[in-house]
C-alpha cells in the first residue's frame, strides 16, 4: 500500500468539519429542494448536509419572509412641527370654506336653470 493511499486522522476531521453556509448558499439549497420532484436526498448528499439542516433552512426562509412581509405594515407616525401643523390646519379651514361657498353657488345656479 502506498503512502498516498493512507488517510490521516487530520484529513478525516477536516472532511467532517462543517463550514457555515452563507445566506446565498442557503437560499440556493432552498430553491433546489423546493422544485417539484427534486431529488432532495441527492442534493443534500452533494452539499454534505443532513435533512435536519434542510429543515432549519426552510424554517429560516419562512421566518425571513414573514418578517419582511410584515415589516411595512404599521408605519410609525412622524411628528410634525407645530408651525407646519398650524399652517396645514389653516389651509384646510380655507379650503372647507371655499368648498361651502362653491356648494352654495352651485345650488343658486341649479335653481336659476330650473
Amino acid at each position: 500500500m502506498e503512502n498516498k493511499d493512507l488517510v490521516s486522522g487530520a484529513d478525516i476531521a477536516e472532511s467532517k468539519r462543517r463550514r457555515k453556509l452563507t445566506p446565498e448558499e442557503k437560499w440556493q439549497i432552498f430553491l433546489e429542494t423546493s422544485v417539484g420532484n427534486a431529488p432532495v436526498g441527492e442534493i443534500l448528499r452533494r452539499k454534505g448536509l443532513y435533512s435536519s439542516e434542510l429543515t432549519k433552512i426552510r424554517k429560516q426562509v419562512e421566518e425571513g419572509a414573514l418578517k419582511e412581509l410584515g415589516r411595512n405594515r404599521h408605519k410609525k407616525k412622524q411628528p410634525v412641527p407645530y408651525d407646519q401643523y398650524a399652517r396645514l390646519e389653516a389651509e384646510l379651514r380655507a379650503k372647507e370654506k371655499a368648498l361651502a361657498q362653491m356648494g352654495e353657488e352651485y345650488l343658486l345656479l341649479k335653481k336659476r336653470t330650473n
